[in-house]
């Protein structure tokens, strides 16, 4: 199979001790880096790209295309990952597999994930879900590892309400934690919609506390009240959703406000799609803290590609907009800090929807990997396993309340400063 291998060092620098604590770094790794292209930048604030790992697109495991992995969560007891599939029961059943990444040393050890299992989730009925009728998105183990968590973004069009389920091991719907009102598409009588999550723009993203007590949700993009969807120059204030799941009730909500989309598009999508398409929103986000979290940033344009960048953000300071209908606008948004930018690494990250805490790594330092829906071979679209590594400073991010917020216009690289892969759309 195809292999992108960065080899570079894992410089931790000055700048990452101040965004992500106060810790004594570890050292670096003792490899040497082979020579990077000019402009390259994998180590950008102490974040090291160590490997990308690619899967062909039409690869088939169990029985059903292996791709639209758009959610990928780690289980350090056991070794494995859980990773959910896209598919809403039209290229196979709706799925999550369980895999594992081999590391040698500070790189992926083979040329292909372990695949260990297949399982197909179960509907309220007990029965598969039915073709169109879910959207699986992102996917987390509960404390305990006995269970599972996982969203779907629904279908606003056509009225299909996003969720957060929990299913057994064994993909059987064992509970559904309620979403605030807020959430729920309406339509007005022309068939507009009103209200609730955008199409296609919902549930991407889950993760949990570190103590496993809470489940926490995040929007792609605003609420249809809340205000616009991402533009070339607008920001969209999207929700995160803190959920105790002992009780099953929302406990906090804050906004937290996605960039401007990066590019214009500049070519229409393959058929049988034929149109122009551009946006951003938020794919996936990870918790460090009970308060701070990282988020993945994810913009397309039809022509030019992804853009893909990770932020910290946290909820210390950010207004509270529990039981809140609609946002009024003078709320504080989540403070939010560029950590790495896929862009300028040299590596096309392709459509990443999925983040996870990996395994320590041997110099103490911990890993993050990153896998990116391939949308089942559309517009060249391929799976990718991405392994960054942070120090282990970054397990506790006090600090971002006195980085000053927005990044400055300094970290936003210009159009010509980005590499260019041809445009590929999100799923």
């Amino acid at each position: 199979m195809p292999r992108h291998r960065p080899r570079a060092v894992l410089a931790l620098t000055t700048t990452v001790a101040a965004v992500l604590g106060s810790h004594a770094l570890t050292p670096a790794y003792a490899t040497g880096p082979a020579p990077e292209a000019a402009g390259t930048q994998r180590t950008q604030h102490g974040v090291t790209l160590l490997d990308t790992l690619t899967v062909p697109a039409g690869t088939t495991e169990f029985g059903m295309p292996f791709g639209g992995l758009s959610g990928i969560d780690y289980d350090p007891r056991t070794g494995e990952y859980a990773a959910i599939s896209d598919d809403r029961s039209e290229n196979g059943k709706a799925r999550f597999y369980t895999l594992r990444l081999p590391l040698d040393w500070a790189r992926f050890a083979g040329d292909k994930p372990v695949l260990d299992g297949l399982t197909v989730l179960a509907d309220t009925t007990g029965e598969p879900f039915t073709a169109k009728s879910v959207d699986p998105e992102a996917i987390r183990w509960t404390a305990g590892g006995d269970s599972l968590l996982w969203t779907s973004e629904g279908a606003s069009n056509s009225g299909q309400p996003a969720f957060v389920r929990e299913a057994s091991a064994s993909g059987a719907y064992l509970r559904e934690l309620p979403l605030p009102t807020a959430y729920a598409p309406v339509r007005s009588a022309s068939g507009t919609l009103t209200s609730g999550v955008r199409n296609n723009q919902a549930l991407e993203g889950l993760t949990l506390s570190p103590d496993g007590t809470k489940a926490v949700t995040i929007t792609e993009n605003a609420l249809v009240q809340d205000g616009p969807a991402a533009t070339l120059t607008t920001r969209s204030p999207s929700r995160l959703l803190v959920t105790d799941l002992r009780t099953g009730r929302p406990e906090a909500e804050y906004v937290y406000e996605v960039d401007p989309v990066s590019d214009a598009p500049t070519a229409p999508l393959p058929p049988p799609v034929n149109t122009y398409s551009a946006d951003r929103g938020v794919s996936e986000i990870l918790a460090i803290d009970e308060t701070d979290y990282l988020t993945v940033e994810r913009s397309f344009a039809s022509g030019v590609g992804f853009a893909i960048r990770l932020y910290w953000t946290s909820t210390l300071g950010a207004t509270d907009v529990g039981g809140e209908d609609a946002l009024s606008g003078t709320e504080t948004p989540m403070r939010k800090k560029l950590l790495y930018d896929f862009t300028l690494s040299g590596t096309d990250a392709d459509n990443v929807e999925g983040i996870t805490w990996g395994p320590t790594l041997p110099d103490g330092s911990r890993s993050l990997v990153l896998v990116s829906d391939d949308n089942f071979g559309f517009n060249g679209g391929v799976t990718k396993f991405h392994l960054l590594s942070v120090p282990a400073a970054g397990r506790t991010g006090r600090e971002l309340v006195d980085l000053g917020g927005q990044p400055s216009s300094k970290e936003r690289p210009s159009q010509s400063e980005r590499s260019r892969t041809p445009g590929r759309a999100k799923k």
